[in-house]
């Protein structure tokens, strides 16, 4: 059950480019595959629209992957689960604190 508890929050909750509003990972994507890759403007802007238009389809499928889960479980299943992903949350945002923290020591 724990096993299955992990697959079903990571198909849930993960999803890099369906974070939400604010979240730069495909901007980011395409600006460091420009540099790497020596991209010209015009491929920098296609690509960040393949990652926007990848992301809003990942969100979608996202939503309706939640949407068949919580379709399968039990109320009381459905709010176990709702609280296991708001421990992982807690727990990303603890890693993510120590990782800024270290990031800030180095001085980058």
């Amino acid at each position: 059950m724990k096993k299955l508890a992990i697959v079903i929050l990571a198909v849930v909750s993960t999803s890099a480019f369906a974070m939400g509003p604010g979240h730069k990972g495909g901007e980011r994507m395409a600006e460091h595959m420009q540099k790497q890759l020596e991209l010209t403007d015009e491929q920098t802007a296609q690509i960040q629209t393949i990652f926007t238009e990848q992301g809003e389809k990942m969100k979608a499928l996202h939503e309706e992957t939640r949407e068949k889960i919580n379709a399968v479980l039990t109320p009381e299943q459905q709010d176990k689960l709702a609280e296991l992903k708001e421990k992982r949350k807690e727990r990303w945002e603890e890693r993510k604190e120590k990782w800024m923290e270290k990031k800030g020591q180095r001085g980058e």
